[in-house]
Order: C-alpha cells, then sequence, then structure tokens
C-alpha cells in the first residue's frame, strides 16, 4: 500500500508523528511536564539549566514546549545545535544573533558579545534564551567562556538564560564550572533513568 493511498484510507491530511508538531499536540506526560517547567523557571529567572537524556528522548521537543509559553516580543532566543565550533564560534553566533558582525579579535570579541547582551536586555527591552544542543560536546574552555559571559553588575545579574542540552551516557562537562559562586543557579532534569544532580546551588550546600 504507498503512502498516498494509506492516508486515504484514513483521512489523514498530513502524515502523523511529524518532528513539526506544534507544543500544543504534544502527549504532556509527567517526565515531559516536569521538564518543561524547569526549563521555563530557567528562562524567566535568567538562570542556568541542564536537560540530559538519551537520544530521542523529548530534550528539544521539551525546550520547543516551553519556549511557546513565553512572550515572544520579550524574548531572544539563541539556538545552537553543534557547539563544537570552540568558544570564538559561541560568542560569533551571539553576536551575530543580536545584529551585530563578529569582531576578528578574541579579546575584542569579547566585549561585543556582553555589550550585545547588554543592549538586548536594558535597551531594548528583550531577555535572551541560549540554548546549547548536545551540550555533552562542551569542552571546559566553552564552559569557562559561557561562565565569563554571565558576570554582569558586579556579579549579581545574569545577563541570559543559558539551557543546556545533552547525553547523559556522553561525556557532560560538569556544569559546576558555570555555578562557582552562583546561588539558586542550576536546575537539572534528566528525561530518562535516575536523576543525579549535575550541580548543586551553592545556597544549597550552605542551608544543608
Amino acid at each position: 500500500m504507498t503512502i498516498d493511498r494509506l492516508r486515504a484510507h484514513w483521512g489523514f491530511t498530513r502524515m502523523p508523528f511529524a518532528k513539526d508538531l506544534a507544543p500544543s499536540m504534544l502527549h504532556s506526560h509527567r517526565s515531559h511536564a516536569e521538564a518543561v517547567a524547569r526549563v521555563a523557571w530557567c528562562i524567566d529567572e535568567q538562570a542556568l539549566g541542564v536537560l540530559t537524556g538519551e537520544v530521542g528522548a523529548g530534550k528539544t521537543v521539551a525546550v520547543r514546549a516551553a519556549l511557546a509559553g513565553i512572550d515572544a516580543s520579550r524574548h531572544t532566543v539563541i539556538y545552537l545545535g553543534n557547539p563544537s565550533v570552540g568558544v570564538r564560534g559561541l560568542y560569533s553566533t551571539i553576536v551575530s544573533a543580536l545584529g551585530g558582525v563578529p569582531r576578528f579579535h578574541r579579546a575584542s570579541l569579547i566585549p561585543q558579545a556582553q555589550d550585545a547582551l547588554a543592549t538586548e536586555e536594558h535597551e531594548r527591552g528583550r531577555k535572551v534564551v541560549l540554548i546549547l544542543d548536545e551540550a555533552h560536546m562542551l569542552d571546559a574552555d566553552q564552559l569557562e567562556g559561557l561562565r565569563l559571559l554571565t558576570n554582569s553588575q558586579m556579579d549579581n545579574h545574569a545577563p541570559f538564560a543559558n539551557i543546556l542540552l545533552g547525553s547523559r551516557k556522553k561525556a557532560l562537562v560538569s556544569p559546576h564550572v558555570l555555578c562557582a559562586g552562583r546561588t539558586s543557579l542550576c536546575a537539572d532534569k534528566a528525561l530518562s533513568g535516575p536523576q543525579t544532580p549535575l550541580c548543586r546551588p551553592k545556597s544549597a550546600s550552605k542551608d544543608a
């Protein structure tokens, strides 16, 4: 039976189970709903979130669902699907997405990215949401570069929300690099398997 005859037989106007389903069409099972809630919290608080799971578990789908619930006029979403571009690639992606032309020298590219993030938030009134897929491929230098970007206003303000999506089976570099010295910054959610926090807010260790 051909695909056309199959669609005609069942009365389909489109093929089911496509990847471009609207968030409202998704099955909101418990893990998915919890992941969406945590991602939404990270975006609202401009915090760091680490979302892990097996390939096809629904990490990116959960982020799509969370993004569908935010005000698009008040947020700027930057998505990087391949983080193997190095530290300079991360900075260049941010600058380009915010309407700039990345500078050649890294010493000038770093403050350019910081200025672009500050301008987007304070002058345009938009929160930046940086989503890094395949985050288990990030190396220590890239994580350190992301951490340095969060230093703003004498370290009492995060200029963007950062969501890391990665595989728990692969070597995801510990987000402790990003969380050092910060409070209530990390929210880790595993979509499959036992949940073991990849990072713990510093405030939690003080209260324990």
